[in-house]
């Protein structure tokens, strides 16, 4: 039997809003619909990034009760699941490198599906961004964490990746590039994501737009089916990145 299921990933804090117009418990009202409401994302994991601050997890607490978390300590890239789902088998955090002040990590959460007993293996990222920093530098340590996340994800079968890439071009140098040569697929190439085209990303290294959206990513291995995704579009300023939801079919080793 295969796995069939719901993941969700979403960049929490974000980084382009203001403390006046963008305060914390009203975006985690947001968050909430996002996660819950009717039309909201309703997965049975959520990889989650920047989860920064004790009042971010606090309210994740509330929306997501009793659920399982893989805390990352480093990184701030947390995975939330549905014990009535998946079973926590395993995790870690690993170091990805750097070339700037901010060394990057992946959290890595292996489970098994509880319905059909099926073992998978998610990731999850927050690649160096050009903040506080130089967009050459921020290219050059992108560069090397796409190749130590291609190679942890090989190391440790992973079935998912989700994550806040930080890049859009597709080239044997990036991220994105690296993952495709490493086998992994663009679910956006996998499905029809619908709404995709709200995703409008800034350029590392230009201002960022005001209003402009950030372009998350799920990459799929060779077990994984994509049956439809979408972003999530029901509460846009609740980040300045949307969430983005897949669901997935998992086929036994």
């Amino acid at each position: 039997m295969t796995a069939t299921f719901r993941l969700g990933f979403k960049n929490i804090l974000g980084s382009n809003w203001t403390r006046v117009h963008h305060r914390w418990p009203g975006r985690a009202r947001m968050l909430d619909r996002e996660m819950n409401g009717p039309d909201g994302m309703r997965a049975s994991v959520y990889f989650l990034v920047e989860v920064n601050q004790r009042p971010e997890r606090r309210s994740l607490a509330t929306i997501l009760p009793r659920w399982e978390v893989v805390r990352s300590p480093h990184g701030r890239n947390d995975v939330y699941s549905d014990p009535a789902v998946h079973r926590l088998i395993g995790s870690q955090e690993i170091e990805l490198g750097t070339r700037t002040r901010q060394q990057r990590y992946v959290t890595i959460a292996r489970y098994q599906h509880v319905d059909t007993g099926v073992v998978w293996t998610g990731a999850t990222t927050h690649l160096s961004s050009s903040v506080h920093t130089t967009a050459e530098k921020a290219a050059a340590s992108r560069q090397i964490q796409g190749a130590r996340l291609a190679e942890v994800c090989e190391e440790f079968s992973v079935d998912v990746i989700a994550g806040d890439i930080n890049n859009v071009a597709v080239r044997p140098d990036t991220p994105r590039g690296i993952l495709q040569a490493a086998g992994y697929v663009d679910w956006r190439s996998a499905t029809k994501v619908v709404d995709a085209d709200l995703q409008v990303h800034h350029r590392i290294g230009e201002p960022v737009p005001r209003t402009g959206k950030h372009l998350d990513a799920i990459y799929l291995g060779p077990r994984v089916t994509a049956l439809d995704g979408r972003v999530q579009a029901t509460e846009p300023d609740s980040s300045d990145h949307l969430g983005l939801v897949c669901t997935v079919s998992i086929a036994p080793r």
